[in-house]
């Protein structure tokens, strides 16, 4: 018999992989009574799998799945007609799929030794069993770093646009592992939906972006300068940036108070804030009449640590150039000066993250 140790760690690529697996599983339960057909191949499918415990006996049709989605699972609970219930089988079993297990009463066993099972007078709620690591893919460390953001920031643009993975590639500049990769993964979490086998759009784009707000740090992902300068009107301020960006051949687009007035007016907009592909050198301060401070100012420059993703998803309202609606929303966040409120504002909008 085949045995799992602490030190090894098994990645499931195929469905026939996860089929060997499960039933190797089964036979050396260390707590479970299970019982299979046993004229079946190996790799045969199994079509049902029975649980004795105590009086109980207890059959199901399992169903497999290397990576279940909430999606998924909804319409399989919908589209179930077998007369045994399901039992899902997976290589893990993330918080998310688990609590909706739980919710509907959705029997479930991941190869880790997990398992969730509720029937009449019968519940298992077991944990994941030492020196087991079964999964299908790694889990992307940070969605919301380098060129994984580029894909969230894009997916953003418009909530409700329904896309390919190819279009997200081109887009982004990201590879296609990437972007499979990040698809998948919000899949899983429930935060896109598959509207065909290569199609799919976001399911729940404010979790997303809530998410977003709890894993970012601007501080880490730019480097800020502020300025001083007489000019106190933030959007004639503006236009002075763009007309020096223009002539010197740098990128801007702006954030924070500016852009979201300019999208959804709420707070009379005190700061002139954008994301630059450099800094003004000395030449170009003296030129524009600004005088670089270490607190406050009228003028914040933000040089992004991914220069081309940023700079891939702008619009221009007022012949200004704006950074995209969930990037405007983010930059917001705990900046003072009212700045939370128009944030609100610009969510609550219907326009927010639509073109």
């Amino acid at each position: 018999m085949e045995t799992i140790t602490s030190s090894e760690k098994v990645d499931i690529r195929y469905e026939s992989e996860l089929v060997y697996h499960f039933r190797q599983q089964l036979t050396a339960d260390p707590d479970l009574r299970w019982s299979i057909p046993h004229e079946l191949s190996v790799g045969e499918r199994l079509p049902w799998v029975e649980l004795k415990l105590d009086d109980h006996q207890l059959r199901f049709k399992p169903v497999y799945s290397r990576k279940p989605s909430l999606p998924e699972l909804e319409s399989l609970l919908a589209d179930w007609h077998e007369p045994l219930p399901p039992l899902l089988v997976s290589p893990e079993l993330v918080p998310k799929v688990l609590d909706f297990c739980r919710d509907k009463r959705l029997a479930a066993i991941a190869l880790n030794g997990q398992i969730y099972l509720r029937s009449a007078g019968v519940l298992i709620d077991r944990q994941p069993l030492p020196g087991r690591d079964f999964r299908f893919e790694l889990e992307p460390r940070n969605i919301f770093v380098g060129k994984s953001a580029r894909i969230i920031r894009t997916l953003l643009t418009d909530r409700d646009r329904i896309w390919t993975q190819s279009e997200l590639g081109k887009r982004t500049l990201a590879s296609s592992g990437l972007v499979s990769r990040i698809v998948q993964h919000l899949i899983s979490q429930g935060l896109l939906e598959k509207q065909s086998p290569r199609q799919f759009r976001l399911r729940e784009p404010f979790e997303l972006i809530d998410a977003w707000v709890k894993a970012d740090d601007l501080s880490r992902r730019t480097i800020v300068a502020r300025y001083t300068i007489f000019e106190s009107d933030p959007l004639a301020l503006a236009r002075k940036l763009t007309s020096w960006a223009e002539s010197h051949s740098v990128k801007i687009a702006f954030t924070q108070w500016v852009a979201a007035w300019l999208r959804h007016p709420y707070t009379e907009p005190v700061i002139s804030s954008a994301y630059v592909s450099r800094l003004p050198s000395a030449a170009d301060l003296e030129e524009l009449g600004l005088r670089r401070v270490t607190d406050a100012g009228k003028v914040w420059l933000f040089v992004p640590d991914d220069e081309r993703g940023f700079f891939r998803e702008t619009k221009t309202v007022n012949e200004l150039p704006l950074i995209s609606d969930a990037q405007i929303y983010l930059d917001l966040q705990g900046t003072g000066l009212r700045g939370p409120e128009q944030a609100e504002a610009l969510r609550n909008w219907e326009g927010f993250c639509r073109p």
